[in-house]
């Protein structure tokens, strides 16, 4: 846990760029808990079938994603389920669910990010980059920029409800292994909200793909950092990330907070709304 100083800097920081990084933040014991988890699920999403490089390439056939809560669940969308509570579900980890709580160490900080008390649980998923392989692999573990509220540009799903995403490095990364690069908010008057200081992008077609190497070297900034790491950073700040270029698999956990239930023009939810307990 930070103390209340450290929150209220981290606040001001993610107001200004976008998103913070809190260095070297969960313990070890959590990491190996989240890693353990990540094997659990990934053999419930694409199987035990095959080699190793069958069943990479199935997960690349995800995107890349292996989703926690098991697809089309009868009682997902229900405000006061969450698929992560005691018994619920057979792939989920005590401890590594302990952390979305209203007082655990990811849930405090997104409680206080989002400044939402009725913060909910929108989604949770593992990002797990293969390693490299052939062409059609490192193409499959790019993340051209973009920001991760981009689906609701079409206007029959789209939402205004800000979400933050808290992307835990469950490996060591870098530039190497397809790290995120972060492109903080143009600057902007203190009282802007996110949107309005994103809106003062530049075109995204605009800024460099990670596929073209040293072209993307000045922009953004690429985050070296240690496993236990986590990044929180809004839906609507631009990132991307770079193929995974080394020998071993690049794993990182991805729970996502709303403020508030996110739903669309019909009134059915998008992913989960679970209230944080």
């Amino acid at each position: 846990m930070v103390t209340d100083e450290v929150l209220r800097e981290l606040c001001e920081r993610f107001k200004t760029n976008g998103y913070v990084v809190v260095e070297d933040y969960l313990d070890d014991y959590v990491v190996r808990a989240c890693l353990n988890e990540f094997e659990t699920v990934l053999r419930a999403r694409v199987g035990n079938e095959g080699d190793e490089d069958a069943r990479f390439g199935r997960l690349e056939a995800l995107g890349c994603v292996a989703q926690v809560n098991a697809p089309r669940e009868a009682d997902a969308y229900d405000a006061n389920v969450n698929h992560r509570a005691r018994g619920r579900s057979s792939v989920c980890d005590a401890i590594v669910s302990e952390t979305l709580t209203r007082k655990g160490a990811i849930g405090s900080i997104a409680i206080a990010l989002l400044g939402h008390d009725d913060t909910r649980l929108f989604n949770d998923q593992y990002v797990a980059k293969p390693p490299a392989r052939a062409d059609s692999a490192l193409r499959a573990s790019c993340f051209e920029w973009h920001r991760d509220s981009q689906w609701c540009d079409d206007g029959e799903d789209g939402s205004n409800v800000p979400y933050l995403s808290c992307w835990v490095a469950l490996d060591d990364v870098s530039e190497e292994n397809g790290t995120l690069r972060m492109l903080p908010y143009p600057p902007a008057a203190s009282e802007a909200t996110h949107r309005e200081r994103a809106s003062a992008y530049p075109p995204m077609s605009d800024l460099p793909s990670p596929m073209s190497g040293d072209a993307c070297e000045d922009c953004g900034r690429l985050l070296t950092i240690r496993a236990g790491s986590v990044v929180f950073f809004s839906d609507v700040v631009f990132h991307c990330s770079g193929p995974n270029l080394s020998e071993s698999i690049r794993r990182a956990w991805m729970p996502q907070f709303s403020a508030g239930p996110i739903v669309r023009a019909d009134g059915s939810p998008v992913s989960l709304v679970a209230r944080i307990e």
